[in-house]
């Protein structure tokens, strides 16, 4: 079985996420909804969501590869009466793909991390607007992987070891490591949980909402903790729900003044459905 999770490209989190498995079928289509519990954030309303969709083909036993698109909404809230110099309307955009070896993995992804007025205008796409993400695990022995990635999951591009150790049985597979770790158990081949604990965040290149042309950056990051169950009535399809909590958020972006704004959502609750389509 190849089971495509949108791996830090897409911000989703990562192991308790929405799945495309790609298995005995050649194409996947996945798109997924989360919403957070809304709040007060300095007297304002922020109660951000994202939907995330995927499509999704198997080149082979160990390769897929893709287009990925995530559209997520932040409430930039306003400082003192000063308004955010940009709106929070957030694209990912571009391609991946993944290889899963016995011994090795691979996963590469490229493309768009930007607000929404810079998709009116393609023109005015620079270089800051690109985005990408590498990594690579090693099998040392036994549950034993051992890893280098590089992606902004929490909210600055960087290098970072990782490492994992997984172990399963026929109705259980447990993956403790960093920065994922999650816990699957499988009642029966259509149906089964999964708790998961993973880094939510980016970056992103945005533009002034009023003149579409100053550039700053909005940075975004958190933890997520959550509860998946997912069903399988038919084998084409496949739906899911989702309870969790996002902790540890910040938002980083810039005023109309200039000013640079540092906000902390307070820990809140989120739920999500997603479904995937194989053919």
């Amino acid at each position: 079985m190849i089971e495509i999770v949108l791996f830090a490209f897409t911000g989703v989190l990562a192991n308790a996420a929405p799945r495309c498995t790609a298995e005995h079928r050649s194409w996947c289509f996945q798109e997924a909804y989360t919403r957070s519990q809304g709040q007060a954030l300095l007297g304002q309303d922020y109660e951000p969501f994202r939907n995330n969709l995927a499509i999704l083909f198997r080149l082979d036993t160990a390769d897929v590869t893709g287009f990925a698109h995530e559209y997520r909404s932040l409430d930039l809230v306003a400082i003192d009466g000063v308004a955010a110099s940009s709106n929070g309307d957030l694209h990912r955009l571009g391609w991946v793909w993944r290889r899963d070896g016995e011994q090795r993995r691979y996963r590469i992804g490229a493309g768009l991390a930007v607000s929404s007025n810079v998709l009116k205008n393609f023109d005015t796409v620079e270089g800051e607007d690109l985005r990408g993400m590498a990594a690579f695990d090693q099998h040392l022995a036994g549950p034993l992987w051992i890893g280098l990635r590089g992606d902004d999951s929490f909210g600055h591009f960087r290098l970072y070891p990782t490492f994992e150790a997984v172990l399963q049985s026929p109705a259980h597979e447990l993956r403790l490591g960093f920065p994922e770790s999650s816990w699957r158990w499988r009642w029966s081949p259509q149906v089964e949980m999964e708790l998961g604990l993973a880094p939510d965040g980016g970056r992103w290149s945005v533009r002034d909402s009023e003149t579409d042309a100053q550039q700053s950056i909005v940075r975004y990051r958190s933890w997520e903790a959550a509860w998946a169950l997912r069903w399988r009535p038919f084998d084409r399809l496949a739906v899911e729900a989702r309870l969790g909590r996002t902790f540890g958020a910040e938002v980083r972006y810039k005023l109309r003044s200039t000013i640079d704004a540092v906000v902390e959502p307070a820990d809140a609750n989120f739920a999500g459905i997603a479904a995937s389509f194989r053919f």
